[in-house]
């Protein structure tokens, strides 16, 4: 009797793979590669941010600037409405300074648009709020760079330059960020020993629930004169800017390509220009 076997496939079965499994392993990798690249960036982002490359005051009319950004802190209407009950709503950018720090800076400030801005009296005053031990001494301890460069701005115009100059690079290498502002004729040629004035360049803040600015913080540069390369710089801080005065020279007209609205500096300097003109042109 003759047995019969059940003839059997000589070739392996392999598994179906379904549509919903790729665009399942698709998304995952999508996911994976988004990760990677957002921690990359970040890493590069913390980088560009800690390693500061030292600035030298004395080569400042050599440093290269980025163009400052236009921005603002109103959030659009698409972002959970621009207005809420009435009340503006402001995107925060997160910028925070202890009461004490900010406290001593708008003493400074205040001191910076007097008319005594030259006396011995508003040296000591901005010496102290430096953070020196003493009133007595030339050389202030402090992390606060905007009363070191108000010193270095009174020693400058009380004809010491010595002085000056130290105490400019000390508010260099505290100062987070500096705003440069280049001015020009027409034609392209930088102005030397343009006498601008004062710039006021504020700082705000968001407060209660993201729907009021405090815009109290306001850092005031008198006295402000062009060098050699047509420039005048500012030490600020790391945040949104408000021009709150870019001034007139009189007997001219200056164009600001960032006249008013708040603006960002992308890199560490930020560079404003601006044209000269004079009015019977």
């Amino acid at each position: 009797m003759t047995s019969h076997q059940t003839p059997t496939n000589s070739h392996p079965t392999h598994p179906v793979v379904s549509g919903k499994m790729i665009l399942l392993g698709t998304a995952i990798g999508c996911v994976v590669l988004f990760f990677l690249t957002w921690v990359s960036l970040r890493s590069v982002e913390k980088r560009v941010h800690f390693d500061r490359t030292h600035l030298f005051w004395a080569d400042r009319a050599d440093w290269t600037a980025s163009s400052v950004i236009e921005t603002t802190l109103v959030k659009p209407n698409a972002a959970n409405a621009q207005y809420t009950y009435n009340k503006p709503r402001y995107r925060d950018p997160k910028f925070v300074i202890p009461e004490e720090e900010e406290s001593a800076i708008l003493t400074c400030a205040a001191l910076a648009n007097s008319n005594n801005f030259l006396s011995e009296e508003t040296r000591r005053s901005v010496l102290q709020h430096a953070g020196s031990e003493s009133t007595t001494t030339s050389d202030p301890k402090s992390d606060y760079f905007y009363p070191l460069y108000l010193l270095a701005l009174w020693h400058q115009l009380n004809n010491d330059p010595a002085a000056a100059k130290d105490h400019y690079q000390q508010a260099t290498d505290l100062a987070p960020k500096l705003l440069i502002i280049e001015y020009k004729n027409p034609k392209g040629q930088t102005l030397l020993n343009l006498n601008v004035g004062t710039v006021e360049i504020g700082c705000d803040r968001v407060i209660e629930e993201k729907t009021k600015l405090d815009q109290r913080l306001v850092l005031v540069y008198p006295n402000q004169v062009t060098d050699a390369a047509g420039r005048i710089y500012l030490p600020v801080y790391d945040t949104t800017y408000r021009p709150v005065l870019l001034p007139q020279v009189e007997g001219y007209t200056i164009k600001y390509d960032h006249p008013e609205g708040w603006f960002n500096i992308p890199s560490r300097l930020g560079l404003i220009h601006a044209t000269v003109r004079p009015i019977n042109q």
